[in-house]
């Protein structure tokens, strides 16, 4: 320490490196997120193993919300390729039942089966406007579960 002439001392500042272990510790703490993340992305998206398995209280349950997914994926604009009177090939979905951990399987297929303009609405082509109302989808949903147990459900859902 140095000292003036009124008798005060004068400390010296001296630059430390305190700061940059802050700013190690945070950068570390980036890196391992990241690579968390990235554990996580590639054990769920590119293996599939985030995949929900609904477990249903019995095959006509799984059977019903087949159909149901299939209402969700219309509304998601998933059917939107199809014409009138064309099919989509099954869609395969696993599920399980309680008490049981064997996969089974619910087979879903939707139709696009006619298109009606709705009362109050301008007449487009089917071709040009498929977000419009007036199409009537058959959703037919087939679920298996043990023993060969079948449950079919036939839906038709009018956008």
């Amino acid at each position: 320490m140095e000292s003036n002439r009124a008798g005060y001392s004068i400390k010296k500042l001296s630059i430390n490196n305190k700061g940059i272990s802050l700013f190690s510790a945070i950068l570390i703490a980036l890196f391992a997120l990241l690579a968390l993340a990235g554990l996580y992305f590639a054990l769920t998206k590119l293996l599939g193993s985030s995949q929900t398995i609904k477990t249903y209280a019995s095959v006509r349950d799984a059977a019903a919300g087949g159909a149901h997914q299939a209402v969700i994926m219309i509304q998601s604009g998933s059917f939107n390729d199809i014409g009138v009177g064309e099919c989509k090939p099954p869609i395969e979905i696993k599920f399980k039942l309680y008490g049981n951990d064997k996969l089974f399987t619910n087979y879903i297929t939707v139709c696009l089966s006619a298109y009606k303009t709705p009362p109050g609405y301008e007449k487009t082509s089917v071709a040009t406007s498929k977000r419009a109302p007036g199409f009537i989808y058959t959703i037919i949903s087939e679920a298996t579960g043990p023993e060969n147990t079948h449950s079919r459900i036939e839906a038709v859902y009018a956008s």
